[in-house]
């Protein structure tokens, strides 16, 4: 684990949505770091998830806390552990909840890949991942966008013009390093 790189926050100072959670101790990377769960010096090796009893419709956003952790996770470079935050909830969900999960968790593990430089899943996970969270522009109710806090037009386009350039003919080195946007997730009312 020590000798590959972790990821770094696209904003150490960013606002923290559930921050009574304590993040994990290294950003699970696979192939890399000990598998959280399946690994006995995973991270969460042998520890029991608490959910909520009764899963959260998706108005009552503002009291979910696997929600609002796998928005921290995700705002702080821990993609895969984001990607099982949401992933407890998308098992639940239906519609356009189940939809707009499946595309934080697409574009969650598009930026794993993107730390892993595998041009082709980052490809493939963005690209899919931001199909859906536009599907759900469309069947939002109202006007704004907005679902679950969060501004999917806003979002979009910066997570849109962080990955264009791995759309490219010719992606280097160089093309990861170089980063003009961050691609944070602001929730509001």
């Amino acid at each position: 684990m020590d000798t590959f790189k972790q990821p770094k926050p696209f904003n150490p100072n960013w606002h923290r949505y559930c921050p009574q959670k304590p993040f994990p101790p290294y950003r699970h990377i696979p192939g890399v770091t000990p598998h959280p769960i399946r690994d006995p010096r995973g991270h969460s090796y042998g520890v029991e998830e608490g959910h909520d009893v009764e899963p959260l419709p998706p108005e009552d956003w503002q009291q979910n806390e696997d929600y609002l952790y796998g928005v921290d996770l995700y705002n702080f470079a821990y993609w895969w552990e984001a990607h099982e935050a949401w992933e407890g909830l998308w098992h639940e969900a239906e519609g356009t909840y189940r939809l707009f999960l499946q595309g934080l968790i697409q574009v969650s593990a598009a930026f794993i890949k993107h730390h892993m430089r595998m041009l082709r899943p980052l490809r493939t996970l963005s690209t899919a991942g931001r199909d859906k969270l536009r599907q759900v522009i469309v069947e939002c109710d109202n006007v704004s966008g907005n679902y679950m806090g969060l501004n999917l037009p806003e979002f979009l386009e910066t997570t849109d013009a962080f990955f264009a350039p791995f759309f490219a003919d010719n992606v280097t080195e160089a093309t990861y390093s170089k980063n003009t946007v961050n691609p944070l997730i602001l929730l509001t009312d």
